[in-house]
């Protein structure tokens, strides 16, 4: 299982995905998407009626979403996680997961896009160079201990009560500064946003409850940036 527990905290790690579809010709395309697991364990995009891939999903939902270590100079080298399954479209209220990473998404939606989600069925997770193996999907795409409403409750605390510790969590990435919000918490860690930038906040262990988020979150801002960058996954 460890495994699958390290794929599933390098897939919550990254915001950015690239997305494969078919088209009718059973020709491939990709495209990059924005992509925000939810407390089932689905993989949401927002997704333009417009959209070349969008067109594709209505045609044939099969579809890949791939993560890539993009920090490393050697992609072929770099770990990286895809999974494969159906691209299915939810209504809008089940979409309010990915909102909370992109909160600025919220005006596409009075255009023509809309929230697609993505229940893996396979899951290849390389780890390096000539090191894949295929996972166990149900322990990759794991349900949550907490609601969106659970989420955005402690979301509101941190910012509301906490803003030093948000802003020493900005220390902890090695940016210093102040202002910081917090956008999202899931199981792996938390989403920052300051000066128009997204920031991740990785937790040393996966959370299974709120009770363990709380842990977390104090235990890291009584952290030291030394200790956090020895410890960090």
């Amino acid at each position: 299982m460890q495994l699958e527990a390290d794929a599933q905290s390098f897939m919550y790690q990254h915001s950015h995905a690239a997305l494969a579809t078919v088209d009718a010709g059973l020709h491939p395309l990709s495209t990059a998407v924005n992509t925000v697991p939810d407390q089932e364990g689905r993989l949401i995009v927002l997704l333009s009626d417009l959209a070349e891939h969008t067109a594709n999903i209505r045609q044939n939902p099969a579809a890949s979403l791939m993560w890539v270590e993009q920090q490393h100079s050697d992609w072929q080298a770099a770990p990286r996680l895809s999974v494969t399954g159906e691209m299915v479209r939810i209504p809008a209220e089940q979409g309010e997961r990915y909102l909370q990473v992109f909160p600025h998404a919220r005006d596409y939606l009075t255009l023509d896009f809309h929230f697609y989600a993505l229940r893996p069925e396979k899951a290849r997770w390389i780890t390096g160079f000539a090191r894949a193996q295929w996972l166990n999907c149900d322990a990759v795409a794991q349900p949550w201990g907490w609601d969106l409403a659970r989420e955005q409750a402690m979301v509101g605390h941190m910012n509301d009560d906490h803003g030093d510790a948000v802003d020493h969590y900005l220390s902890l990435l090695g940016e210093p500064g102040e202002g910081a919000r917090m956008l999202a918490i899931d199981p792996w860690g938390a989403w920052l946003w300051h000066q128009e930038r997204l920031r991740r906040l990785p937790f040393p262990a996966r959370a299974e409850d709120a009770g363990q988020v709380r842990e977390t979150l104090v235990m890291l801002a009584r952290t030291r940036p030394e200790e956090f960058f020895l410890a960090r996954p």
